[in-house]
């Protein structure tokens, strides 16, 4: 079964070949890397970007009910679709493996790199958000139950091209194993964020205009994270939070709210903290 990357160049499921990434991703990288050579590749910490893992639950017994040929059409259709999600909010694609599906969000360059991070973040929640409406929206896919799981993991990783000479670029580290984790163990149809990405956008509101059939990266909806006001709560913070409250209003009735609560996932191990939504 083959599918396609975002250049549209076949490769083999059982390659990790990966999206070059567009020059003005790199632009964006090369005044932020910290560069680590060896004689058999060159690898960059990156000290601040957003992991994105999505995976199908279901997909095995889909493949068994529909046969390898729909289900490879089906995910290159859906793929293709979040490929355009992704370059609608600036994020980088960066590999396929089956019904796995994994983006990767670059904190570019500002003046302040915490605000930086903060909106490759909330790019990558709202990619979350609308990758699970797609696939929600899919007859195919709804009628046998197969729904997504997302992972969302901030912080430092390494990234650059691997020393095998069919991998290509690739990104490495904490994060990245994270991020996987929090998809892996999370329910189907939920969100997990880890709690770097949760302590970041705790008091944010994303707004997201009306879908349309000629924008489908569009959708009318907005969501909060963190507590409720109380007592302790200082007197700025408690206006900010009023202000947000009234903007996300002038959504409009047909608004929903997605709260991002305290999660404590079972992996193999260990128990993993988590918010998810």
């Amino acid at each position: 079964m083959d599918l396609r990357n975002t250049n549209h160049t076949p490769f083999s499921l059982q390659e990790k070949h990966c999206v070059v990434l567009s020059p003005t991703v790199s632009k964006v990288l090369s005044p932020t890397l910290e560069t680590k050579s060896s004689a058999a590749n060159l690898k960059s910490c990156i000290k601040n970007a957003v992991v994105i893992f999505c995976d199908l639950s279901g997909f095995q017994q889909l493949s068994v009910k529909y046969g390898d040929i729909t289900c490879a059409r089906l995910v290159d259709s859906l793929f293709s679709e979040f490929d355009v999600l992704a370059a609608d909010l600036h994020l980088s694609p960066l590999k396929t493996n089956g019904d796995q599906y994994i983006a990767v969000g670059f904190s570019g360059e500002h003046s302040s790199t915490t605000h930086s991070l903060l909106n490759a973040l909330v790019n990558a929640i709202e990619f979350a958000c609308r990758a699970r409406d797609l696939v929600n929206s899919n007859d195919l896919l709804a009628s046998s139950s197969s729904q997504l799981r997302v992972g969302i993991a901030t912080g430092s990783l390494l990234a650059g091209q691997s020393s095998r000479p069919l991998a290509g670029f690739d990104i490495w580290g904490t994060t990245v194993n994270r991020a996987a984790m929090l998809e892996q163990y999370t329910a189907p149809n939920t969100i997990a964020i880890c709690e770097k990405s949760y302590s970041l956008v705790k008091r944010q509101i994303i707004h997201r205009s009306s879908a349309s059939a000629n924008n489908p990266c569009s959708f009318n909806t907005y969501f909060t994270c963190g507590s409720n006001i109380n007592a302790n709560t200082e007197l700025s913070t408690r206006e900010h939070d009023k202000r947000k409250l009234s903007e996300s209003k002038m959504c409009g009735e047909n608004c929903k709210e997605t709260t991002f609560l305290p999660k404590q996932l079972h992996t193999k191990t260990m128990l993993m903290s988590a918010y998810v939504c």
